[in-house]
């Protein structure tokens, strides 16, 4: 359109140069002009953005091909990886297989070892059997001789015990009669008193200290071992004037004395385990209070005096005195445990007394005397009793502070072995339990 316009306007001459172009076309003409301008303009937007969207693609391919060399690269450095792995892999296969065949040659050859040497036992084993029954053989041998001279000796001893048995019953009156009066002097010895028990043993070879106890000086003060027996088998004899037996103890003594005589000759002389219970304010009949006495077969005297305790026989359970209230109260009882075989005589005393409290101070409890005579304790079915006399004499447990308010509560006593009189329970104090058999 552009070139017919330009045509019309310069070079055609049919029309006059004068005559002008009518306006309608004119404008359309100009229209159409910026139509063809327009579309011109998209044409080279058109060809710019495609020229943009090649670039873009291309770049965008280079990326992914950058990328995909990458991951290419990656992928041949892992295949190598795994290459190089799996040869060590090989290498290290071949050498454990190679080790393995080694072990296995190893163990192969030991065992082949193992075989041999069995097999050297086993021979070495079946000549020794064979050596057995050769010499089983030879033992049997000598069993029959054996048996042979014993069916002999049985012959010759069978005789000789026959022929004893003969000349034992020949001699049977004369055994019995020699039994016998070998009882009567077991009885007779048995049976012995004090004073013949002391004539026997200053004629033996029996030791003063350790087989009997025999004390002649007067003022001796005797120490015994606390809490554990201590055995006399042939009697205590405490002949001189104002001898003490006690014990080797400050508090809480247990005197334990087993022995077939106690004769104790003097009036002063005693055994006591006085003052040996428990301290001021201890025990379990201790007092509340500073003036109150120690309980224990009785209850203590004065303002809280402690309870009693404990139980009447003396064989559940054996108690100490409790102490006096304050602090110089009076110290309890201790325990005195006595088995006789064969006769007590008791000129002095068997005490084990609570101890005196300070000035308005609580005296402690009496403690506990067990006394066990065997000798008459057997039953009545039995021929030979012990029929020797026994002086029990004073036996005291009281409690200190005697006749005051703050008196201490008195002990236990119990006597076994013997049904006591009313003559023998005169001295005695508290009033003893008593019963024949324990």
């Amino acid at each position: 359109m552009k070139d017919l316009k330009d045509h019309l306007d310069k070079s055609c001459n049919l029309i006059p140069i004068k005559q002008s172009i009518p306006y309608e076309i004119t404008d359309q003409l100009n229209v159409t002009s910026k139509q063809i301008k327009e579309l011109q303009n998209m044409v080279k937007d058109l060809q710019s953005q495609l020229q943009t969207e090649k670039l873009q693609t291309v770049l965008l391919l280079l990326f992914f091909v950058k990328i995909l060399k990458a991951e290419s690269l990656r992928k041949d450095e892992q295949i190598f990886e795994l290459t190089k792995d799996i040869k060590q892999f090989k290498t290290e296969m071949n050498q454990t297989i190679i080790d393995l065949k080694k072990q296995q040659n190893e163990q192969i050859d030991n065992l082949k070892h193992e075989l041999q040497e069995k097999n050297q036992t086993i021979t070495t084993l079946t000549n020794n059997i064979q050596q057995l029954k050769k010499d089983n053989t030879e033992f049997n041998k000598q069993l029959e001789q054996y048996q042979i001279q014993f069916d002999k000796f049985k012959t010759k001893f069978e005789i000789k015990v026959e022929n004893q048995t003969t000349n034992i019953r020949q001699l049977q009156p004369q055994i019995d009669t020699q039994i016998e009066q070998e009882q009567k002097n077991e009885q007779k010895e048995q049976h012995k008193n004090c004073e013949n028990m002391l004539s026997f043993i200053q004629s033996s070879n029996l030791k003063n200290g350790i087989d009997f106890l025999l004390v002649t000086e007067n003022e001796q003060i005797i120490q015994l071992k606390n809490n554990e027996w201590n055995n006399y088998n042939f009697g205590i004899f405490l002949l001189g004037e104002n001898i003490t037996l006690t014990l080797n103890c400050n508090k809480l003594g247990n005197l334990k004395i087993k022995t077939s005589h106690l004769w104790i000759r003097h009036s002063l002389s005693k055994i006591d385990c006085s003052q040996l219970g428990y301290p001021m304010n201890r025990g379990p009949g201790k007092s509340m209070f500073k003036s109150g006495g120690g309980g224990y077969g009785t209850k203590g005297e004065g303002k809280g005096g402690g309870e009693m305790y404990g139980e009447e026989t003396l064989l559940k359970q054996i108690h100490f005195g409790s102490g006096g209230g304050g602090m110089l109260g009076g110290s309890g009882g201790g325990i005195i445990e006595l088995i006789i075989e064969q006769q007590l005589i008791n000129h002095g005393s068997i005490q084990s007394n609570g101890g005196n409290g300070g000035d308005r101070y609580g005296g402690g409890s009496g403690g506990s005397i067990l006394i066990e005579l065997q000798c008459q304790s057997q039953s009545q079915s039995q021929s030979h009793l012990n029929k020797l006399k026994q002086t029990f004499g004073t036996i005291t447990c009281i409690g200190g502070n005697q006749n005051k308010q703050n008196e201490g509560g008195k002990g236990r006593i119990a006597i076994y072995g013997i049904e006591l009189s009313s003559n023998d329970i005169k001295k005695i104090d508290p009033k003893p339990f008593n019963r024949l058999h324990k």
